[in-house]
């Protein structure tokens, strides 16, 4: 294969390299409708509203309003609860917090109310003797902590982008007391937050899927290179053989 030969597939494969980052630059930065983070145990999912369009690869934005969904579960059920040699009511509600999760690793999720925020705590879904553990919880609001908008924090620590990962705690009593930490309780999957241009507005502008941002400027450059390295050496051949 000769030299040109060479040079001119450099130059091609760059060319392809470059339109295929911005191809991939328009998907991941263009708007899409619902998107899910499912816990590894599977027993819990935070979807985007589909209502608003979101940015894959973007943390949520403060104010941006989830649904969170739990799948029937053998862990916070009556059933599950009775098991565990829970000995508490089986009557009541549900809790979901906003809780820390340094890094997202599971050997750093809360172990107790400090690691909590008080101002997102949600009660509002009942339980009773029969409670399957499954339920939905419409239009949560997930926002960047600590966040005085929202009320005087309580929590230790801050929930927005890594390593300042943040969980939803799931409990059977108030998180705000130690033992719903030793009650059965599920955990959601890791997810990060910020605020909209740094203004903490909580007006969910810019909402995302909770997911890190994506370095899309990364390969650009590197496709722009390939370009030019390829379409120097063809000219230098070309004047060489002129």
């Amino acid at each position: 294969m000769s030299l040109r030969h060479v040079a001119k597939t450099v130059a091609i494969s760059g060319a392809a390299l470059a339109c295929s980052g911005g191809v991939m630059f328009g998907i991941l930065a263009s708007p899409a409708g619902a998107s899910t983070l499912t816990s590894p145990d599977g027993n819990t999912a935070l979807k985007t509203t589909g209502t608003t369009a979101i940015t894959p690869g973007t943390p949520y934005s403060s104010g941006q309003k989830i649904n969170v969904v739990v799948a029937p579960n053998s862990v916070i059920s009556a059933a599950g609860l009775i098991a565990a040699g829970y000995t508490g009511s089986l009557t009541g509600n549900y809790y979901v917090a906003m809780c820390t999760d340094p890094n997202g690793d599971t050997a750093d999720l809360p172990t107790g109310p400090s690691n909590c925020e008080f101002s997102t705590y949600n009660h509002s879904i009942l339980r009773s003797s029969t409670s399957s553990g499954g339920f939905t919880l419409s239009n949560y609001p997930i926002f960047d902590l600590p966040d005085t908008n929202i009320g005087t924090p309580s929590m230790t620590g801050s929930c927005d982008v890594a390593p300042n990962t943040c969980v939803l705690g799931i409990f059977v009593s108030n998180p705000g007391v130690g033992a719903a930490f030793s009650a059965p309780h599920l955990f959601s999957a890791p997810f990060q937050v910020t605020t909209a241009n740094n203004v903490v507005a909580d007006d969910g502008a810019q909402p995302g899927d909770g997911t890190p941002e994506v370095p899309l400027a990364i390969g650009l450059p590197l496709a722009a290179a390939a370009v030019l390295g390829g379409t120097i050496i063809v000219n230098r051949r070309r004047q060489r053989t002129a």
